[in-house]
């Protein structure tokens, strides 16, 4: 609920950055302008582990720093590497404003959308230094299910009813993403290591793109555009123990960037 409060209230302050005007067929592609769009987006989340591997003498759960057991935080690292990729609908809503001056078109615009991005994976290991556990597992997770936009633009109208434009500015989303570690290190005394963690953070990133818009009258148009987003990075932290006495802290950092391709329907007012 947040983010649609943040997007009307982004979506308002862009349309109300200048007067409305009447559409007329002097006017090209100035003006204020609201519309609708759907289409398709790929996110991907590349992640990587530290294994946390604690010094000599500390009591880790597998691994301990430039000991024989430290090649078992290697393979749990290149287990929990790799690449969480998806696609999905997206669609929404945008609002912006034009000044044309001759083929020169200039503006900005704000946007809200759902996405519907999500991936897990499971991962499983032998340990090279065995002791009470010789297997382990591993699990990550993402997803994320909405964007906004606020980007400037800067077009050239090709003919009188077509807007070529290059687009960039700042975009905004909620990337959840979670980890999971298990051993099988099991008997009366000594239970096998466990823990997980998770975080969900509304991740700054930065968009660029282009597109085209065809006026279909003086009050409608139709557009098609791409955009590639990235968000950076954020970290994870998955606490593992198999007791009290025995334990360390993973950390997973992992990213996300996403392409967008999709169509949208204007109005003029």
């Amino acid at each position: 609920m947040k983010a649609i409060a943040l997007a009307i209230g982004i979506a308002t302050v862009v349309l109300a950055a200048g007067t409305p005007v009447r559409a007329d067929p002097s006017s090209g592609f100035a003006g204020g302008y609201v519309g609708v769009n759907a289409g398709v987006a790929r996110g991907s989340s590349n992640f990587g582990t530290d294994p946390g591997c604690v010094p000599v003498g500390a009591n880790g759960t597998f691994c301990e720093q430039s000991s024989t057991s430290s090649v078992n935080g290697t393979h749990v690292a290149r287990s929990g590497s790799g690449d969480l990729s998806d696609s999905g609908f997206t669609g929404g809503i945008q609002g912006g404003y034009n000044w044309q001056s001759g083929s020169i078109v200039f503006g900005g615009e704000a946007d809200f959308g759902a996405l519907d991005l999500g991936k897990s994976i499971d991962r499983a290991g032998v340990f090279p230094f065995p002791f009470l556990g010789t297997t382990y597992a591993l699990g990550e997770s993402m997803s994320t299910d909405w964007l906004v936009t606020l980007r400037g633009k800067l077009g050239y109208v090709a003919a009188p009813q077509l807007l070529l434009y290059a687009t960039a500015g700042v975009a905004f989303t909620e990337l959840d993403f979670s980890s999971s570690y298990s051993d099988n290190a099991v008997d009366v005394t000594f239970p096998g290591g466990a823990g997980s963690g998770s975080s969900s953070d509304v991740l700054t990133g930065w968009t660029v793109g282009g597109g085209g818009e065809w006026k279909l009258d003086e009050r409608w148009s139709i557009k098609a555009e791409y955009l590639y987003l990235d968000f950076g990075s954020m970290t994870v932290a998955v606490p593992v123990s198999n007791t009290a006495a025995f334990a360390q802290t993973m950390r997973v950092d992992a990213d996300l960037d996403i392409h967008l391709a999709r169509i949208g329907l204007n109005y003029r007012y």
